[in-house]
């Protein structure tokens, strides 16, 4: 069962005039990732305390979950490629190795007798470490983590549909946030949510609609940066892989099998 439906499940228990303590008891906490029940915490405690409908705030944590379901998936399956790729280009020189002596051909016996031989498996181990190592990080760097950088504005958006003025409705949110996820809202989505009030109070454009609207704009801006780095990732990793993994297939495999050769005429 994924997160969205785990949610839609604890909705379906209040509409149902089930007490609030004991659906969220009902969470399936399993179908969620430690961060989604997080959000789910947090987005629960601020409809509580502020008074605000819970299930309407449910809602749209199952909408949210959706899209983040989605928008995740799509960056696994892109960040996969570039992985794959730096995986398959780290296996060529061991590969050569293994079959140039499947083919009888002794590479790494005659190397080891040899200086040069001996020289050439140590530069090339050396690379490939280097390669690993640089791969490695890049790949730690760009992979897809889970956040969700429009929860304060969904969390502000709900305190004010109980009632909440926005200084009360932002400070609750933010004080939950610190509890919740151990750090102050961002000073940008701060901006943001300062900013809407800004224009809901001039042009007279409900606040709720603007938080809400401003929050997925969040979210998309973050799975477009994620993109971005995962586009750039697939360019960034030829600079290890060109210049330690090719050079270290040549001094482990194309040298050995050369000095190979040499030995077996």
């Amino acid at each position: 069962m994924s997160a969205e439906l785990a949610v839609m499940e604890i909705t379906a228990l209040l509409r149902s005039g089930t007490s609030a303590p004991i659906a969220k008891r009902q969470l399936r906490t399993k179908d969620l990732s430690e961060f989604q029940v997080k959000q789910f915490h947090f987005i629960w405690e601020v409809a509580t305390e502020s008074g605000g409908h819970l299930a309407l705030a449910l809602d749209r944590l199952s909408e949210v979950f959706r899209a983040q379901q989605r928008q995740f998936l799509e960056l696994s399956i892109a960040f996969a490629s570039p992985k794959a790729t730096a995986n398959l280009i780290l296996l060529l020189p061991l590969v050569a190795v293994i079959f140039s002596e499947l083919l009888g051909l002794s590479a790494l016996g005659a190397s080891f007798g040899t200086a040069l031989g001996v020289i050439s498996i140590g530069l090339g181990l050396l690379l490939l470490i280097v390669a690993r190592i640089s791969s490695l990080r890049m790949l730690e760097k760009a992979k897809p983590r889970e956040a969700d950088p429009g929860a304060f504005l969904d969390a502000v958006a709900i305190g004010l549909s109980a009632g909440l003025s926005p200084k009360a409705a932002a400070a609750l949110a933010r004080t939950k946030s610190k509890q919740l996820f151990a750090e102050d809202v961002a000073s940008d989505q701060l901006t943001i949510f300062w900013d809407a009030v800004k224009v809901s109070e001039q042009s007279g454009i409900a606040l709720n609609g603007l938080l809400l609207a401003r929050a997925d704009t969040l979210r998309h801006r973050l799975w477009s940066k994620h993109r971005t780095q995962l586009a750039k990732l697939s360019v960034s990793l030829l600079i290890p892989l060109g210049l330690a993994a090719l050079p270290a297939f040549v001094f482990l495999a194309v040298v050995p099998v050369g000095i190979g050769l040499f030995s077996a005429m």
